[in-house]
């Protein structure tokens, strides 16, 4: 058993080395503060009294709910590059003491995972977001990415706490900009960045997802199945399908898994140039694994029982 000091130092930790490998990254990409550059932009919008949704649609609009622009207002002040890696290392050091402080250490692994790197790339929320996953307290987190949030709220256990948090945010935010949601709404039929169909629906893997009822009653199959159905663009808001892993087994598969991609993405020349479909290779290195995992305790039952049918 680790003590509060070895979780908090390894949190600290992990946090420093996932923000300079972000501020690296992001100087030599050249890419600004990456994607949270925009919910950066629309925070100095908010400060100077302009409307951060007043962009034509394209690489300038911003595509989050104003509470994203809201939580970045602490970090306007920052070089844009050193915004977006302060912010991709604060989230990744919190969701790494809420897996520590959660008894399940091996749950680190995830930092290790192609969609933890390609996350980094960008200074994804995505890290941010997963903390929902151990605590209602980031339930806010609707509000900020909904598409990946929505799964991981409805797979925890309803709390006063998160519900009066995003209450508060949503209410201030209303404050701030009254007609933010339609603005938003109207920003984001816009968006061609997300292609449907969900991978629930894509053909011909897609729908053996649904394999998963077979345990219905693990939490984890309905945040896979409710990932199946959201729309989402690749890679990164995959991430909680790690969260799927019931041991160190599972983990160590869902990760080594997760790499595929990357020598075919090398190979091919990119996402949109994968043989099948980029939502193919989604489905044959995330999600298949992940249901996989989840399988594992029933089809280790059902050979178990087989043997001793065939022993007798």
């Amino acid at each position: 058993m680790m003590s509060t000091r070895a979780h908090l130092g390894i949190a600290l930790i992990i946090g420093i080395v996932s923000g300079l490998f972000c501020a690296f990254a992001l100087s030599r990409i050249g890419y600004g503060a990456g994607d949270f550059g925009w919910s950066l932009r629309a925070a100095r919008d908010l400060l100077a009294g302009n409307d951060p949704y007043n962009y034509p649609p394209g690489p300038l609009a911003f595509y989050y709910p104003l509470p994203a622009a809201m939580l970045a207002i602490p970090l306007t002040w920052m070089t844009d590059f050193i915004a977006g890696a302060v912010f991709f290392g604060v989230s990744s050091g919190i969701l790494a003491w809420l897996i520590l402080r959660n008894g399940k250490p091996w749950q680190l692994l995830l930092f290790l995972s192609w969609p933890f790197f390609y996350a980094l790339l960008y200074a994804q929320w995505t890290p941010l977001v997963l903390c929902l996953y151990f605590t209602p307290v980031f339930l806010p987190m609707l509000l900020v990415k909904p598409q990946i949030a929505l799964p991981l709220a409805l797979t925890q256990r309803p709390s006063w706490l998160g519900f009066g948090l995003t209450l508060a945010l949503g209410i201030a935010s209303l404050m701030i900009y009254p007609c933010w949601p339609w603005a938003w709404t109207e920003q984001t039929s816009t968006y061609q960045g997300i292609i449907p169909p969900p991978p629930l629906l894509v053909l011909p893997l897609g729908p053996l997802l649904l394999l998963a009822l077979l345990r219905y009653r693990d939490r984890k199959t309905w945040l896979l199945l409710l990932m199946a159905v959201m729309p989402q663009r690749v890679l990164y808001d995959q991430m909680a399908l790690l969260l799927v892993a019931n041991n160190l087994r599972g983990m160590l598969i869902l990760v080594a898994c997760s790499w595929i991609s990357l020598p075919a993405l090398m190979i091919f020349g990119g996402w949109l140039n994968l043989p099948g479909g980029w939502k193919l290779w989604i489905l044959i290195t995330l999600y298949l694994p992940a249901l996989g995992v989840i399988l594992a305790p029933t089809l280790a039952g059902w050979v178990k029982q087989r043997r001793i049918q065939f022993e007798n």
